[in-house]
């Protein structure tokens, strides 16, 4: 199939394989394709909402679209502040955190840098041109370039910065989701958003997952049951392409502003919430060993990880998964 889907959106690295009798609804959205499937929501209209919900998140935090919530956001400068939905306050918080809780490797403030290595635009593109000739330096950890005010939802540019959400916003819509939909009722449900994915019962229901091959998206590589938790897989593979002579990809080290490059080209993590698995996934890209288990841990104690290098060798991190 090549390096991009036929209708420009993400491949699905994890799967799905029982959702019989259950209400479902399909959304495409953020570069990809959600489905959601839930057993004895009590609120009739949840397949609005819910499809509502995604579409808001498409539109007001996508750093390609202008004039929505993000695109003002970024546009302050040092010093100016405003105030923000509750949804987006929650979510720059919560990537915060995550900054401090991975020593700076996840950072959403490398909007600069995604732009300087020719990620300008949305997928799909092959080629792209140099906008500066020096990468913008990254905020040193220790600080952080903006003042959030809880109680007013304002946050503060306390340095000029400019945020991608990316990644951590889908997982965040897909994890909002599922809180949703378990709150209004439903028993057994699954919010997924190209492979990234809040699961949960409260009964007997077990989801099954299947982990694909990065290159044969119909092959598995791993399979595992899980009755609550959350799944996310980031991989090097898809969304890529070359400025000038040199490939680039999305996956950059918060750290350095470059792109990630330690032999792994996909991971996928098992974790409590959608927003940690997708963190943790990342961080497989960035730290090995000792660093990797402590800093996961860090999101949370409960966690698996399963890798595949670029010569083919898969690796399992803790969990039971097979």
């Amino acid at each position: 199939m090549g390096q991009h889907h036929p209708k420009g959106l993400n491949k699905v690295t994890a799967k799905l394989e029982d959702h019989n009798g259950l209400e479902t609804v399909r959304v495409d959205a953020m570069s990809t394709s959600f489905f959601i499937a839930v057993n004895n929501c009590m609120t009739a209209n949840w397949k609005e909402i819910i499809v509502d919900w995604i579409k808001y998140v498409e539109r007001e935090w996508s750093r390609f679209k202008s004039g929505n919530e993000l695109s003002r956001l970024n546009q302050l400068k040092a010093g100016e502040e405003a105030a923000v939905s509750p949804p987006l306050f929650d979510l720059l918080s919560i990537a915060e955190a995550y900054r401090n809780k991975t020593n700076g490797y996840f950072s959403p403030y490398l909007l600069p840098q995604m732009e300087f290595h020719g990620y300008t635009r949305s997928f799909p593109f092959l080629t792209s041109t140099h906008v500066t000739e020096q990468i913008p330096a990254v905020h040193p950890l220790g600080t952080s370039p903006l003042s959030l005010t809880k109680h007013t939802s304002v946050v503060k540019h306390l340095s000029d910065c400019q945020l991608d959400l990316g990644g951590i916003a889908k997982g965040y819509a897909v994890q909002a989701a599922a809180n949703w939909l378990k709150i209004n009722g439903a028993a057994a449900g699954v919010v997924d958003g190209g492979g990234d994915m809040a699961v949960w019962s409260t009964g007997e229901k077990e989801w099954k997952i299947s982990i694909a091959h990065p290159y044969q998206t119909e092959l598995d590589i791993a399979q595992f049951r899980i009755k609550n938790g959350a799944i996310a897989t980031s991989n090097i593979i898809y969304r890529k392409w070359h400025q000038g002579e040199k490939e680039k990809h999305h996956l950059l080290n918060g750290v350095t502003g470059q792109p990630v490059e330690n032999g792994i080209i996909q991971a996928t993590a098992i974790s409590k919430t959608c927003p940690d698995a997708e963190v943790i996934a990342k961080l497989a890209f960035m730290a090995s060993g000792r660093e990797l288990e402590q800093m996961a841990k860090k999101i949370h104690p409960n966690y698996s990880l399963v890798t595949v290098t670029k010569d083919g060798k898969i690796i399992f991190i803790g969990g039971d998964i097979h």
